[in-house]
């Protein structure tokens, strides 16, 4: 076996192949063998055989217009053979004809991407795009850098929790189970108290014991609250909530962002969002968010990690974002951007199964349903995705929608892609109801309202996509919510009842509070969209900017809501 994975190249022109060939070789050739293939037939061949023998194939490049077969029809082919490994297709600069291939094989999965013949200099027009190819085949498929370890059983809920915990902050990590050798030598090593699992170890060496997601990311240096006062504080470490940072950051104001989980919030669950603007191949919610998390770093936004805002009080012209764990955030502005949390399903005989089985959010690392059966429930574009994304390493994928259509909520290149992969299968107007297993979930019963029929099918795993619930329990009756819990904002907050105390109205994006804004899925109204939550983040920083020249001062201890003037104990 060949210790490098392998790029194909097809292309039936010798001059173009061997250029390809060459600049693949002086780029790559030290970590990927690079085999050059004149004829579709034989590489198909060749990957034939460097299946059965136990390869790996990261790329598959393929010239679109060859004599045997299309290079789109290769890609297809190929992908039977090494579902795993990303597809590009070669094509010359200004060819039309090959536009639909490229528009349909992206629709439908057919391939990554596609790259443009002739593409000199490598370094502009050749290099970044197999980059971006490596990148993610390496993020699914290869090898990991680890500056944690987590230690633990499998199946744990626990442990679960705190991989997806991990890898939601874009933590380079690698699991250990507590049985294996690797697990019992790093056992031995670190002297941890195999009682107190799971364990977390860091990468000089100390160890934390059944530690709490605050401590980790205490022991990681990601929260910084030893200056608690700011000019923002912001509520919320999703699209809405990241980009509202990076515009206040980079406009000089303190910015403080307090996120309860990890960043991205419920985008950051999205395994691959292809309709956000300006990433034409895709990027999953994870990337998105670690990208803008860093964008706001890096203009000074602090940030406040894995703890909970609990209170939202007024104090003279300050608003102060009490956390759970006493740490009282004093800001002259407050932005909730807190989003909305996928609705659980509430059967006991599915829930007891939550971590073992059954999940509410799809993992961006989905090689752990690799070869099994799983199914999704949900009908929306972040069930859609899932599906899309799980069919990549599962054997099957199952997608029940409680409806009649699946058109009716989801985005059309989502439904069209999900059609067209041979190992998806979707039911309308079924649910899960009954899940089956020794401690982890084996079987799923699903329920066929259509013809009142009831089935047990084997299943690895459950994941569950069905509608969001705003984060707002939080706030009380500290600003004005609508009957879902929704934040209301602008025109639509009564100001009578909240016995607001301006002469003007609220601005478009503000509640009840003066000086308190919302932004994104948390707000009613609001479009519920990626890009719709990081639009209104920024839009929201021109009012957020007008109100801190002449804040408010609504006396010590005092919230405005839907109840009117309340002191605050």
């Amino acid at each position: 076996m060949n210790g490098r994975p392998n790029i194909i190249v097809v292309d039936d022109e010798p001059t173009a192949l061997a250029s390809l060939l060459d600049a693949l070789t002086r780029r790559y050739g030290g970590d990927y063998r690079v085999i050059p293939h004149l004829s579709a037939l034989g590489a198909l061949a060749e990957l034939e055989r460097l299946k059965n023998e136990g390869e790996l194939v990261a790329l598959i490049i393929a010239d679109q217009w060859m004599p045997e077969m299309t290079g789109s029809d290769v890609l297809v082919l190929a992908h039977r053979i090494f579902p795993e490994a990303q597809r590009g297709l070669l094509v010359e600069w200004g060819d039309r004809t090959a536009a639909p291939a490229i528009l349909e094989g992206c629709a439908m999965g057919r391939l990554e991407n596609y790259l443009h013949k002739p593409w000199f200099p490598p370094e502009v027009h050749l290099y970044p795009a197999v980059g971006e190819f490596l990148a993610d085949w390496t993020r699914m498929h290869g090898p990991r850098m680890e500056i944690v370890r987590v230690l633990g059983e499998d199946p744990s809920p626990r442990t679960r929790e705190i991989r997806d915990l991990l890898e939601r902050n874009g933590i380079p990590h690698g699991f250990y189970r507590s049985d294996s050798e690797d697990g019992l030598r790093l056992i031995e090593k670190t002297r941890l108290d195999p009682t107190r699992l799971p364990a977390v170890v860091l990468l000089d060496g100390h160890v934390l014991s059944d530690p709490t997601n605050a401590e980790i990311l205490d022991a990681l240096g990601a929260t910084d609250v030893e200056e608690p006062t700011c000019d923002l504080a912001i509520v919320g470490g999703g699209p809405a909530g990241l980009a509202s940072a990076v515009y206040a950051s980079s406009e000089g104001l303190r910015t403080v962002v307090i996120e309860r989980e990890a960043v991205g919030g419920q985008a950051g669950t999205s395994s691959l969002i292809r309709n956000y603007l300006g990433f034409p191949r895709g990027i999953s919610g994870a990337e998105l968010a670690q990208r803008a998390y860093e964008q706001a770093w890096l203009f000074g936004t602090k940030y406040v990690f894995a703890r909970e805002a609990s209170r939202l009080e007024a104090r003279g012209t300050d608003r102060i974002v009490a956390l759970a764990d006493g740490t009282e955030i004093v800001a002259k502005s407050v932005l909730i951007a807190t989003g909305a949390a996928y609705r659980r399903l509430g059967i006991p005989e599915l829930e007891r199964f939550t971590g073992t089985g059954v999940f509410y959010i799809v993992p961006s690392d989905g090689r752990f349903v690799e070869g099994k059966d799983v199914f999704v429930s949900g009908a929306g574009n972040s069930a859609g995705q899932g599906v899309v994304h799980l069919a990549r390493f599962a054997r099957s994928v199952t997608l029940l929608v409680r409806g009649d259509s699946l058109e009716k909520h989801m985005s059309d290149y989502l439904v069209r892609e999900i059609r067209n992969r041979p190992n998806v299968e979707v039911r309308l107007r079924t649910e899960a109801v009954e899940g089956h297993g020794d401690g982890q979930l084996e079987r799923l019963t699903i329920a066929d309202r259509k013809r009142g029929l009831r089935e047990t099918r084997a299943a690895s795993a459950l994941f569950v996509i069905i509608g969001a619930q705003p984060h707002t329990e939080w706030l009380a009756d500290a600003v004005q919510r609508n009957a879902k819990g929704f934040i209301v904002t602008g025109a639509d907050v009564n100001t009578e009842a909240a016995n607001w105390p301006l002469d003007r109205p609220p601005t478009r994006f503000e509640t009840s509070m003066p000086g308190v804004f919302a932004a994104g899925d948390v707000r009613s109204g609001s479009a519920k969209r990626v890009g719709s939550a990081v639009g209104e983040g920024a839009v929201a920083m021109p009012f957020i900017h007008e109100y801190l020249k002449t804040p408010v001062s609504l006396g010590p201890g005092v919230a405005i809501g839907s109840g009117g003037e309340q002191e605050i104990a």
